[in-house]
Order: structure tokens, then C-alpha cells, then sequence
């Protein structure tokens, strides 16, 4: 009868332990399948964090496609640009509807304007041996085989333009109003902002 009780005893213990594992087993498949998952397995299946940079040219949701705001590319340091070294090519619909830019000549010592115009394209400004041209007032300024504009909203608004210093050209390019120190004319004491672009 003991001899009985001790084997029942035992393959109640020995079922519970069991029992108990599968459990132990079962939790620990749930928490695994919980784990986030490797970036490089959410970049395969393109499904990276908003905002998450690009890993093997996959792009998290919402994020604007790489190579598509071709502004970006527009972006070299252009500091010492005397001459422009693409083609400009604005749509005349874009000539025709933002017709003034308004520039300010700044003071680099004191950060600020000493002058500022409202022109239009062709005018020119001058101011203490400066003389800057306005060749095109663009909305949305973009680098596509030259210079030419993205569309007829001002999505990135710049001006092109050429600058003189006392008779020698010391800047050829453009001026854009989000990205003020990205290009500007290479002088010691005054550089340009573009406060804004308008159709009237």
C-alpha cells in the first residue's frame, strides 16, 4: 500500500514538474515572438521607425523619397562661384508669375541689413562698390541638369544672381531664403538675404 502511495505520489510530482515546463516553455516562445525585431530585418521588410535613417536605401513610412527634393543636391558649398556652371532653364510660366524678390545686404559685424530692396528680375542693386543683378526670382529652385524650378509654388524659393565688387564678378549663383549661409557672395564684410519672393 506505501509502496502504491509512493509511485502515485511520485507520477503526480513528476506530471506537475512536467506540466509546469511546457508552461515555462510556452512563455518564453510568447515573450520571444513579443522581442522587437532586428532594424536590418525591419529595414528588409521596409518597415523601419518614422524618422528612422535609411539602412541599405530603405526608407522608414513618410519619409520623402531620397533624390526626390533635388534642391538637396543643389546644395554644394558655392562660396566662390563666379560663373555659373549648368544651364538656366526657368519655365516662363514661373518668369511670368513671381515677378519681385526682396534682398537684404547685411553687415557681417554687426548682422545687420544696411540695405534692403524689393526689385524685380533684371534690377540691379548697389551699395558701397556692390553690384548685385537679379537674373531670375525662382519659387521653387532645383538642380536638374542645370537650374530650373520644381514648380510654380514657393516650396524653396531662391534668387539667381551675379555680383560685382568694384567692377569684378565675385559671385554668380543663387540665393536661397531657407538656406541663407548655404551660398553667398564671397566678400569680408557683407553677405545677401533673401527675405521672400512675391507675384505682386
Amino acid at each position: 500500500m506505501k509502496k502504491g502511495l509512493v509511485l502515485l505520489t511520485f507520477f503526480l510530482s513528476a506530471t506537475v514538474a512536467l506540466s509546469g515546463c511546457g508552461k515555462k516553455e510556452e512563455t518564453r516562445s510568447k515573450v520571444e515572438s513579443k522581442a522587437p525585431k532586428p532594424i536590418t530585418e525591419l529595414a528588409h521588410e521596409n518597415n523601419l521607425p518614422q524618422g528612422h535613417p535609411p539602412i541599405n536605401n530603405q526608407l522608414p513610412p513618410g519619409h520623402p523619397p531620397m533624390g526626390a527634393e533635388k534642391e538637396l543636391a543643389a546644395m554644394h558649398s558655392g562660396k566662390k562661384l563666379t560663373k555659373f556652371n549648368r544651364p538656366i532653364n526657368i519655365p516662363e510660366e514661373v518668369v511670368k508669375t513671381w515677378k519681385y524678390a526682396t534682398v537684404k545686404i547685411i553687415d557681417k559685424t554687426t548682422g545687420k541689413a544696411v540695405k534692403t530692396e524689393k526689385v524685380t528680375k533684371g534690377a540691379e542693386i548697389k551699395y558701397d562698390g556692390l553690384d548685385i543683378k537679379i537674373l531670375y526670382i525662382v519659387p521653387h529652385l532645383v538642380l536638374d541638369q542645370g537650374y530650373t524650378s520644381g514648380s510654380n509654388e514657393p516650396n524653396n524659393p531662391a534668387i539667381l544672381i551675379e555680383v560685382k565688387s568694384n567692377g569684378k564678378v565675385i559671385y554668380a549663383g543663387p540665393i536661397y531664403q531657407k538656406f541663407p549661409t548655404m551660398y553667398n557672395i564671397n566678400h569680408p564684410k557683407y553677405e545677401l538675404r533673401l527675405a521672400g519672393i512675391s507675384k505682386s
